[in-house]
Protein backbone atom coordinates (compact mmCIF):
# COMPACT_ATOMS: atom_id res chain seq x y z
CA UNK A 1 0.00 0.00 0.00
CA UNK A 2 1.45 3.57 -0.47
CA UNK A 3 1.39 6.18 1.62
CA UNK A 4 2.78 9.57 1.99
CA UNK A 5 5.29 10.67 4.57
CA UNK A 6 4.80 14.32 5.67
CA UNK A 7 6.82 15.95 8.25
CA UNK A 8 6.39 19.50 9.44
CA UNK A 9 10.21 20.62 10.73
CA UNK A 10 10.01 23.02 13.75
CA UNK A 11 13.37 23.39 13.64
CA UNK A 12 15.09 24.26 10.53
CA UNK A 13 18.47 23.48 11.34
CA UNK A 14 17.15 19.50 11.54
CA UNK A 15 16.04 19.72 7.80
CA UNK A 16 19.48 19.27 6.54
CA UNK A 17 19.59 16.52 9.11
CA UNK A 18 16.74 14.49 8.21
CA UNK A 19 17.48 14.81 4.38
CA UNK A 20 21.14 13.56 4.58
CA UNK A 21 19.41 10.81 7.07
CA UNK A 22 16.86 9.98 4.68
CA UNK A 23 19.40 9.77 1.78
CA UNK A 24 21.31 7.37 3.69
CA UNK A 25 18.34 4.84 4.06
CA UNK A 26 17.08 5.18 0.54
CA UNK A 27 14.27 7.22 0.90
CA UNK A 28 13.56 8.74 -2.80
CA UNK A 29 12.05 11.92 -4.52
CA UNK A 30 11.56 13.67 -0.99
CA UNK A 31 10.29 17.49 -2.01
CA UNK A 32 10.56 20.57 0.02
CA UNK A 33 7.90 22.85 0.39
CA UNK A 34 7.90 26.18 2.34
CA UNK A 35 5.43 27.36 4.82
CA UNK A 36 4.81 30.82 6.55
CA UNK A 37 2.73 32.58 8.70
CA UNK A 38 0.49 29.43 9.31
CA UNK A 39 0.21 26.98 12.35
CA UNK A 40 1.26 23.82 12.22
CA UNK A 41 -1.88 22.19 12.63
CA UNK A 42 -3.69 24.86 9.93
CA UNK A 43 -0.54 23.79 7.46
CA UNK A 44 -1.98 19.94 6.76
CA UNK A 45 -5.06 20.82 7.55
CA UNK A 46 -5.62 22.91 4.87
CA UNK A 47 -3.07 20.10 2.76
CA UNK A 48 -6.12 17.99 3.11
CA UNK A 49 -8.86 20.43 1.85
CA UNK A 50 -9.96 20.87 5.47
CA UNK A 51 -11.47 24.29 6.80
CA UNK A 52 -10.76 25.16 10.04
CA UNK A 53 -11.78 28.43 11.43
CA UNK A 54 -8.87 30.57 12.71
CA UNK A 55 -10.34 31.60 16.19
CA UNK A 56 -9.90 27.49 16.67
CA UNK A 57 -6.53 26.64 15.71
CA UNK A 58 -3.60 28.95 17.08
CA UNK A 59 -1.33 30.93 14.21
CA UNK A 60 1.81 31.21 14.48
CA UNK A 61 4.39 33.66 12.23
CA UNK A 62 7.69 31.96 11.78
CA UNK A 63 8.04 29.83 9.00
CA UNK A 64 8.11 26.03 8.39
CA UNK A 65 9.86 23.27 6.58
CA UNK A 66 7.84 20.18 4.94
CA UNK A 67 9.08 17.59 3.54
CA UNK A 68 7.06 15.17 1.53
CA UNK A 69 7.80 11.76 0.06
CA UNK A 70 5.84 9.29 -0.73
CA UNK A 71 6.98 5.17 -0.76
CA UNK A 72 5.22 2.32 -0.09
CA UNK A 73 4.38 0.47 3.31
CA UNK A 74 7.21 -1.62 4.37
CA UNK A 75 10.74 -1.45 6.20
CA UNK A 76 11.64 1.39 4.54
CA UNK A 77 8.49 4.20 5.63
CA UNK A 78 9.32 2.29 9.19
CA UNK A 79 13.02 3.66 8.68
CA UNK A 80 11.95 6.79 7.77
CA UNK A 81 9.51 7.71 10.75
CA UNK A 82 12.28 6.43 12.98
CA UNK A 83 14.85 8.49 11.47
CA UNK A 84 12.66 11.35 11.64
CA UNK A 85 11.92 10.87 15.54
CA UNK A 86 15.45 10.64 15.92
CA UNK A 87 16.74 13.96 14.38
CA UNK A 88 13.97 16.07 16.09
CA UNK A 89 14.28 14.22 19.65
CA UNK A 90 11.19 12.66 19.40
CA UNK A 91 7.65 14.89 17.97
CA UNK A 92 6.15 14.66 21.21
CA UNK A 93 8.51 17.20 22.57
CA UNK A 94 7.50 20.86 22.29
CA UNK A 95 8.52 22.81 19.01
CA UNK A 96 10.24 19.93 16.98
CA UNK A 97 7.33 19.38 14.34
CA UNK A 98 4.60 17.10 13.07
CA UNK A 99 4.82 13.96 11.38
CA UNK A 100 1.94 12.74 9.32
CA UNK A 101 1.73 9.29 7.22
CA UNK A 102 -1.21 9.41 4.91
CA UNK A 103 -2.94 6.86 2.74
CA UNK A 104 -2.49 7.24 -0.98
CA UNK A 105 -5.26 6.18 -3.01
CA UNK A 106 -3.75 5.81 -6.49
CA UNK A 107 0.29 6.73 -7.50
CA UNK A 108 2.18 6.42 -10.79
CA UNK A 109 5.73 6.94 -11.20
CA UNK A 110 6.91 5.71 -7.61
CA UNK A 111 10.38 4.28 -8.86
CA UNK A 112 12.92 3.49 -6.37
CA UNK A 113 9.95 3.83 -3.77
CA UNK A 114 9.84 0.36 -2.81
CA UNK A 115 8.65 -1.02 1.25
CA UNK A 116 12.10 -2.53 1.49
CA UNK A 117 15.52 -0.97 2.66
CA UNK A 118 18.34 -1.42 0.51
CA UNK A 119 20.70 -4.25 1.47
CA UNK A 120 23.60 -2.52 2.18
CA UNK A 121 22.05 0.35 4.63
CA UNK A 122 19.83 -1.54 6.22
CA UNK A 123 21.79 -2.33 9.42
CA UNK A 124 23.06 1.27 9.67
CA UNK A 125 19.89 3.07 9.18
CA UNK A 126 17.97 0.97 12.12
CA UNK A 127 20.39 0.86 14.11
CA UNK A 128 20.78 4.77 16.09
CA UNK A 129 17.00 5.02 15.42
CA UNK A 130 14.03 4.25 17.56
CA UNK A 131 14.81 0.22 18.30
CA UNK A 132 12.12 -2.39 17.63
CA UNK A 133 10.86 -2.81 21.36
CA UNK A 134 10.52 0.89 22.31
CA UNK A 135 7.09 1.03 22.66
CA UNK A 136 7.16 -2.23 25.08
CA UNK A 137 10.15 -0.54 27.07
CA UNK A 138 8.52 2.54 27.37
CA UNK A 139 5.33 0.50 29.47
CA UNK A 140 7.43 -0.85 31.97
CA UNK A 141 5.94 -0.45 35.39
CA UNK A 142 7.95 1.77 38.04
CA UNK A 143 8.64 -1.52 40.30
CA UNK A 144 10.97 -2.92 37.88
CA UNK A 145 12.55 0.51 37.50
CA UNK A 146 13.25 0.89 41.05
CA UNK A 147 15.47 -2.14 41.15
CA UNK A 148 17.86 -1.25 38.86
CA UNK A 149 19.60 1.07 41.01
CA UNK A 150 17.65 0.29 44.25
CA UNK A 151 17.97 4.17 45.45
CA UNK A 152 16.75 4.52 49.25
CA UNK A 153 14.51 8.28 48.82
CA UNK A 154 15.59 10.93 50.86
CA UNK A 155 12.78 11.83 53.76
CA UNK A 156 12.23 15.15 55.84
CA UNK A 157 10.08 16.39 58.07
CA UNK A 158 8.33 19.65 57.18
CA UNK A 159 9.44 21.24 60.26
CA UNK A 160 13.23 20.46 59.17
CA UNK A 161 15.88 23.23 59.24
CA UNK A 162 17.49 23.55 55.70
CA UNK A 163 21.04 22.42 57.63
CA UNK A 164 19.43 19.37 58.37
CA UNK A 165 17.84 18.76 55.16
CA UNK A 166 21.29 19.51 53.54
CA UNK A 167 22.61 16.82 55.42
CA UNK A 168 20.02 14.03 54.42
CA UNK A 169 20.71 14.29 50.59
CA UNK A 170 24.47 13.99 51.79
CA UNK A 171 23.42 10.49 53.07
CA UNK A 172 22.02 9.68 49.57
CA UNK A 173 24.13 11.42 46.91
CA UNK A 174 22.35 9.80 44.01
CA UNK A 175 19.28 11.16 44.97
CA UNK A 176 18.45 14.74 43.99
CA UNK A 177 15.09 15.52 45.83
CA UNK A 178 14.12 15.60 48.97
CA UNK A 179 10.73 14.22 49.94
CA UNK A 180 9.14 16.58 52.64
CA UNK A 181 6.49 14.41 54.57
CA UNK A 182 4.12 15.62 57.63
CA UNK A 183 4.18 14.51 61.08
CA UNK A 184 1.76 11.47 59.96
CA UNK A 185 5.20 10.33 57.37
CA UNK A 186 2.77 11.62 54.26
CA UNK A 187 4.32 13.21 51.15
CA UNK A 188 3.64 17.19 51.34
CA UNK A 189 6.38 18.40 49.37
CA UNK A 190 9.24 17.98 47.23
CA UNK A 191 12.94 20.06 47.21
CA UNK A 192 15.15 19.82 44.54
CA UNK A 193 18.93 19.96 44.77
CA UNK A 194 19.29 22.71 42.82
CA UNK A 195 16.19 24.74 44.82
CA UNK A 196 18.26 23.59 48.06
CA UNK A 197 21.88 25.09 46.95
CA UNK A 198 20.07 28.21 45.85
CA UNK A 199 18.18 28.78 49.61
CA UNK A 200 21.92 28.20 51.47
CA UNK A 201 23.97 29.89 49.05
CA UNK A 202 21.76 32.77 49.37
CA UNK A 203 23.06 33.27 52.87
CA UNK A 204 26.47 32.18 51.67
CA UNK A 205 27.26 34.15 48.61
CA UNK A 206 24.35 36.65 48.87
CA UNK A 207 26.55 39.48 46.81
CA UNK A 208 25.92 37.22 43.86
CA UNK A 209 21.86 37.49 44.31
CA UNK A 210 22.05 40.76 44.82
CA UNK A 211 23.81 41.81 41.70
CA UNK A 212 20.84 40.20 40.22
CA UNK A 213 17.89 41.96 41.25
CA UNK A 214 16.86 44.64 38.82
CA UNK A 215 13.36 46.05 39.95
CA UNK A 216 11.14 46.07 43.06
CA UNK A 217 9.26 43.02 42.47
CA UNK A 218 13.03 41.24 42.36
CA UNK A 219 13.70 42.83 45.54
CA UNK A 220 10.22 41.59 47.11
CA UNK A 221 11.35 38.41 46.12
CA UNK A 222 14.80 38.00 47.10
CA UNK A 223 13.42 39.29 50.81
CA UNK A 224 10.74 36.68 50.44
CA UNK A 225 13.65 33.85 49.74
CA UNK A 226 15.99 35.33 52.37
CA UNK A 227 13.45 34.01 55.04
CA UNK A 228 13.32 30.54 54.01
CA UNK A 229 14.64 28.21 57.11
CA UNK A 230 12.88 24.96 57.29
CA UNK A 231 11.43 22.31 54.57
CA UNK A 232 8.31 23.42 54.49
CA UNK A 233 9.22 27.13 53.57
CA UNK A 234 11.53 25.41 50.75
CA UNK A 235 9.51 22.62 49.30
CA UNK A 236 7.64 22.66 46.35
CA UNK A 237 4.41 21.14 45.38
CA UNK A 238 4.24 17.13 45.80
CA UNK A 239 4.73 15.00 42.86
CA UNK A 240 4.70 10.96 42.97
CA UNK A 241 4.39 8.18 41.16
CA UNK A 242 2.32 4.97 41.93
CA UNK A 243 3.81 1.26 41.96
CA UNK A 244 1.61 0.70 38.98
CA UNK A 245 2.56 3.51 36.75
CA UNK A 246 4.96 2.97 34.00
CA UNK A 247 8.13 4.89 32.65
CA UNK A 248 6.14 6.68 30.22
CA UNK A 249 4.42 8.21 32.93
CA UNK A 250 7.41 9.15 35.08
CA UNK A 251 8.94 10.34 31.94
CA UNK A 252 6.29 12.77 31.33
CA UNK A 253 6.02 13.88 35.27
CA UNK A 254 9.59 14.35 35.37
CA UNK A 255 9.95 16.13 32.69
CA UNK A 256 6.96 18.11 33.18
CA UNK A 257 7.83 19.34 36.83
CA UNK A 258 11.70 19.28 36.00
CA UNK A 259 13.00 17.66 38.23
CA UNK A 260 15.66 14.76 38.24
CA UNK A 261 13.74 11.75 40.11
CA UNK A 262 10.31 11.42 41.93
CA UNK A 263 8.88 9.42 45.06
CA UNK A 264 6.78 6.53 44.89
CA UNK A 265 4.08 6.11 46.85
CA UNK A 266 0.94 4.08 48.28
CA UNK A 267 -2.34 4.75 48.23
CA UNK A 268 -1.87 6.43 51.89
CA UNK A 269 0.19 9.15 49.99
CA UNK A 270 3.35 7.25 52.00
CA UNK A 271 6.63 6.95 50.22
CA UNK A 272 7.77 3.34 49.14
CA UNK A 273 10.45 4.04 47.00
CA UNK A 274 12.37 6.11 44.81
CA UNK A 275 13.67 6.06 40.54
CA UNK A 276 15.57 8.92 38.77
CA UNK A 277 16.05 9.52 35.05
CA UNK A 278 19.29 7.66 34.83
CA UNK A 279 17.09 4.21 35.79
CA UNK A 280 14.56 5.80 33.00
CA UNK A 281 17.02 5.57 30.72
CA UNK A 282 19.54 2.06 31.87
CA UNK A 283 15.52 0.63 31.52
CA UNK A 284 15.53 1.68 27.61
CA UNK A 285 19.09 0.61 27.10
CA UNK A 286 19.26 -2.75 28.77
CA UNK A 287 16.12 -3.74 27.19
CA UNK A 288 15.02 -7.58 26.41
CA UNK A 289 15.14 -6.09 22.70
CA UNK A 290 19.12 -5.27 22.70
CA UNK A 291 20.02 -7.70 24.39
CA UNK A 292 18.20 -10.28 22.50
CA UNK A 293 19.28 -8.79 19.01
CA UNK A 294 23.37 -9.17 20.36
CA UNK A 295 22.47 -12.45 21.31
CA UNK A 296 21.39 -13.13 17.51
CA UNK A 297 25.02 -11.87 16.57
CA UNK A 298 23.41 -8.74 14.45
CA UNK A 299 22.04 -11.29 11.81
CA UNK A 300 19.16 -9.95 9.80
CA UNK A 301 15.45 -11.70 10.60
Amino acid sequence: MTKLLLVIVGRQSDLPKLLTAWKDIGVPGVTILHCGGESWARTWLTMLGVQEPRKVVETETQSHRIALAAMYEGELLDAAVAEAERIVGGFNQPGSGLLLVLPVDHALGLHGARGELPGQTRKAALAPAVTPGWKVKRDTPVSEVANVMDLQPTVVRVDAPLHDVALAMLEHPAVHVACVVNEDGRLTGLIDLHSLADHLFRHILPEDFISEISDLAEAMEYADASRVKTAADAMAEPAWLRIDDTVKDAFRLMHDKRVPGLPIVDASMRIVGYINLLELIAVCETGSDRRSEDSAGGQDP
